[in-house]
């Protein structure tokens, strides 16, 4: 896994995350207020990033997949914004537009207004 250590710490201070890497497994842990984070490396693959997640208030038993991404930095970003609370805490990171139109065809009629 390469790491840009200064970028993750940057972005963990600003969001209050607390982390640890483990080179000899390719495995970064990461823990936030709410949940705690893994993140592994698996190589050979599109998205070789498996990002998994454990909460620590319901159901804290044991991690789960969350998703898989294609580079650690998007992974990041994907726990910041999980549930929105660290974003709402310290401010969005801003990764990706969303778009939220609704886009209707002409001579569509609708019940909604």
């Amino acid at each position: 896994m390469i790491i840009n250590e200064q970028q993750l710490n940057n972005l963990c201070n600003r969001y209050n995350i607390k982390y640890q890497y483990f080179d000899t497994t390719n495995t970064l842990l990461l823990s936030t207020p709410l949940d705690e984070w893994q993140i592994k490396y698996v190589g050979n693959r599109d998205r070789p990033y498996c990002l998994l997640h454990k909460n620590k208030i319901k159901q804290t038993k044991k991690f789960h997949v969350q998703r898989w991404v294609s580079n650690l930095i998007f992974a990041i970003h994907t726990i910041i914004e999980h549930k929105k609370v660290l974003v709402n805490l310290y401010g969005s990171p801003r990764i990706h537009k969303q778009n939220n139109k609704i886009t209707r065809k002409k001579g569509v009629k609708t019940n909604y207004k």
